[in-house]
């Protein structure tokens, strides 16, 4: 392939990047629904997690490491489905209770 259009090629590949950033749920705008595009398990310094990549714009997402308490009540059949194309659910927060952020989960709205 001649050099400049392997240039183009991964001109367009940048061009195709998304951007994510890994924020706090508590900076979540109240009850507005983020698309859940993705949800994993990972092991951080605080212990196992669950991380939700949310669709933000159409060229951006965002990450959150949901709070421990939903670690063991998200099963891996229940990540599986969260991994659907297209997004099936969206993440609202509803703001803090008690210094917690309280989040709910409902079927994606088209």
């Amino acid at each position: 392939m001649p050099h400049f259009a392997r240039s183009l090629q991964m001109e367009h590949k940048f061009q195709q990047v998304s951007f994510s950033r890994l924020v706090p749920a508590s900076s979540l705008t109240i009850d507005r629904r983020y698309p859940i595009l993705e949800g994993y398990r990972a092991d951080t310094r605080y212990g196992p997690t669950v991380i939700l990549k949310l669709s933000e714009t159409e060229n951006s997402t965002l990450k959150i490491c949901l709070p421990k308490r939903y670690v063991d009540v998200l099963t891996d059949q229940d990540l599986t489905d969260l991994n659907s194309s297209p997004p099936q659910y969206d993440l609202i927060s509803k703001g803090l209770h008690h210094k917690a952020v309280v989040l709910n989960m409902e079927r994606h709205s088209t």
